[in-house]
């Protein structure tokens, strides 16, 4: 089997459960052990794999084909027990699973909060697939006690090791008590022999040294507590202040040593401690704070791979603190820096899947090298060259799919990468490749959704996939097929709603499906009463998450489309107030974050306050209104106007009476076989200054 064990856990025991799992990888068998037979095989020096799931499960009711794998492949299962444990319906479905495979006797406990002995719920540390066997029948479960008032943490350890291991608790301890006692007469005997070979001044300095390492390893054991135990405690308290007053000391005192002077492991756990600051950091928006926790990351990382080059583990954490640097620096809008990190990214991960061409995990991030690449490449309008990086992910996801059919996270990341070249080819004006692209990622996502019908996650990327595909096709006109797309999205976008009414991102994606409906719909009748609930969405969604650009941006295109309604049917006043309203979430917007979609819906805003202006019969503030939205439309424009720009940008110059360049205009749109969703306005209702 691929693992030793699977280590199953609450995400609220996260941190114990990540010290557990680096003991047990890294501890080394007594020698006088290493070859004696025992239950599960010969011992060998180490105890080799374990699996750790480090990602939040789905909020269906399954565990997942991955999950499902990892315990098929695991010899035994190591429950990490606490109330919290007790009260996960996961980790109650993974003893289950791993038991019902006929391994019950492989499960293991280890209690790190709670009272084994209470049947309260708030204390029972125990899940209750634990408390009886596979007949149903109530057990006691034997268990090693990390608790201060068990076992404490590392006899606790060494009875789990000692049970992996299919030998006595006994005759580890008593091989691990000759191993440390024969470590010591070792240091013992060097110190003599030092004594008697070096002068008094060495002596001291020795033992000057000793102090220093012994007072810097005191120091990062009371960092390691405040890094782990105490914040989590403080951020269960609401803490937050006094948990970055922690994360400010311990990147201070990081800064003030040197890489060289310090061990593996406190490299090693510098640079995830590091790791965590920074991404903590940057969770509450603080880019500076979190890329000088990522540098510092960065410099351990250096340092341990420079000791040992060949260590692909090494590389791979270096490789993590490359990609780091470069994510802050694209959120910070620094394009050139962020390239010069992702290429070190990208050139770390192929490095790094050359090491170990088995090592499916490594492989992988190549792809990611590529994709990052290409993202930004995209963030800067350069979208041939996003689509090139994009197509090289493309055939690598191609090429493992057809070693791994099954592999459903496989499938999603090729899905998504063509929903990617679907994108990058409708901004270059290539409709019917984005078609065709769309399709691809669409019938992939179906294909993992009938798999795992209630996986939410498959759910919601089902959506996305439909709604783009819809809006391809309604851009080249092919009003039927869209429809047909947007009902195979709909009704899931209704049942996630159900299923989780506070969750904003899923709120969206409903009233995107009903904003389709709303555009594709051959009844006005049908149109409003879609439209209107579309809008309730986008509203309900963006004051859950007031920083979401998604629900900004079509909560803005709702109410453009509310007020082209209105004044359709001449209601000047009922589309003035909907312009309005669209105007107090875009403008604000705009003035922070100028971003292409939200530059395209603020545009559409201005044509329709310039008629809206026509039809009250000022002129004059109707051009002012239409110039506004073409000078928008041409700014930052290097080159050809940008092609999903063109159909509004047309419309302001039809408005503005400059017909033969709009026809220019609309030669790229003709050519591309695009369909206005809305006809272009006529020349009988231009404004004369």
């Amino acid at each position: 089997m691929q693992f030793r064990a699977f280590i199953s856990y609450s995400h609220a025991d996260a941190a114990t459960a990540g010290w557990l799992l680096r003991r047990l990888e890294t501890y080394r068998v007594p020698s006088r052990l290493v070859g004696t037979p025992s239950a599960p095989a010969p011992i060998e020096r180490r105890l080799g794999k374990f699996f750790l799931d480090r990602d939040e499960l789905p909020s269906s009711g399954d565990l997942g084909a991955t999950i499902h794998v990892a315990l098929a492949d695991a010899q035994a299962l190591i429950v990490v027990c606490s109330p919290a444990a007790a009260a996960s319906r996961w980790v109650n479905a993974e003893i289950e699973a791993f038991r019902a495979s006929g391994r019950g006797d492989r499960i293991y406990s280890f209690v790190v909060a709670g009272d084994p002995g209470s049947r309260d719920a708030a204390l029972s540390c125990f899940p209750p697939a634990l408390l009886t066997d596979a007949a149903g029948a109530v057990r006691e479960p034997l268990a090693a006690d990390a608790r201060a008032e068990g076992d404490g943490r590392e006899r606790a350890f060494l009875k789990l090791v000692a049970g992996l291991l299919g030998i006595g608790y006994d005759a580890l301890a008593r091989r691990e008590s000759q191993r440390r006692n024969r470590k010591l007469a070792i240091v013992a005997a060097a110190s003599l022999a030092g004594m008697a070979v070096t002068s008094g001044l060495a002596a001291s300095a020795y033992l000057a040294r000793n102090d220093a390492q012994r007072r810097q390893a005191q120091a990062e054991d009371i960092l390691g507590f405040m890094l782990g135990d105490l914040r989590k405690k403080l951020t269960t308290v609401g803490r937050l202040d006094l948990m970055r007053a922690v994360d400010d000391k311990a990147t201070g005192y990081f800064a003030t040593l040197d890489p060289r002077d310090m061990s593996d492991r406190a490299l090693e756990e510098q640079a995830r401690s590091l790791t965590g600051i920074g991404q903590v950091r940057l969770d509450e928006g603080n880019h500076d704070a979190a890329m000088s926790a990522f540098r510092e990351a960065h410099a351990r990382s250096t340092a341990l791979y420079q000791r040992a080059p060949e260590n692909g583990q090494r590389l791979f954490d270096l490789a993590q603190a490359e990609y780091w640097i470069g994510f802050v620096a694209l959120q910070q809008g620094r394009h050139d820096e962020t390239g010069v990190w992702f290429r070190k990214y990208r050139d770390s991960a192929i490095k790094l899947a050359a090491t170990d061409p088995n090592n499916f995990d490594w492989q992988k991030e190549m792809a990611y090298g590529h994709h990052n690449l290409a993202v930004l490449d995209e963030s800067r309008g350069r979208y041939a060259e996003a689509e090139r990086a994009m197509r090289r992910k493309m055939v690598l996801h191609r090429t493992w799919l057809r070693q791994r059919p099954q592999d459903l996270q496989l499938r999603f990341e090729a899905a998504d990468t063509a929903s990617w070249l679907g994108s990058l080819a409708l901004r270059q004006g290539r409709l019917a490749d984005a078609e065709k692209f769309f399709v691809e990622a669409d019938r992939d996502i179906a294909r993992n959704q009938a798999s795992e019908p209630e996986n939410a996650t498959w759910k919601e990327y089902r959506i996305d996939s439909s709604t783009l595909l819809a809006e391809a096709q309604a851009l080249r006109g092919r009003l039927l097929e869209a429809r047909t797309s947007i009902e195979a999205a709909l009704p899931l976008a209704i049942a996630l709603v159900r299923h989780d009414p506070r969750n904003a991102e899923w709120q969206v994606g409903l009233g995107v499906c009903r904003w389709w409906q709303a555009v594709l719909s051959a009844s006005p009748s049908t149109n409003d009463d879609q439209l209107r609930m579309a809008e309730a969405i986008f509203a309900t969604a963006l004051a859950a998450e007031p920083k979401s650009d998604r629900a900004l941006r079509w909560l803005g295109k709702a109410r453009n489309l509310q007020a082209q309604a209105a004044l359709a049917r001449g209601d000047v006043e009922a589309g003035r107030d909907r312009l309005a309203q669209a105007h107090a979430v875009l403008t604000p917007a705009w003035q922070v974050r100028q971003t292409e979609p939200l530059r395209i819906v603020l545009a559409h805003t201005l044509i329709l306050d310039g008629e809206a202006a026509q039809l009250a019969g000022n002129n004059a503030t109707a051009r002012a209104a239409w110039t506004d939205a073409e000078r928008l439309l041409r700014a930052n424009a290097d080159g050809p106007i940008p092609f999903e720009r063109l159909n509004t940008l047309i419309r302001a110059m039809y408005f503005l009476g400059r017909t033969t360049e709009a026809a220019r205009h609309r030669q790229r749109l003709d050519t591309a076989g695009y369909v206005p969703l809305q006809p272009f306005p006529t020349v009988t209702r231009v404004a004369t200054q």
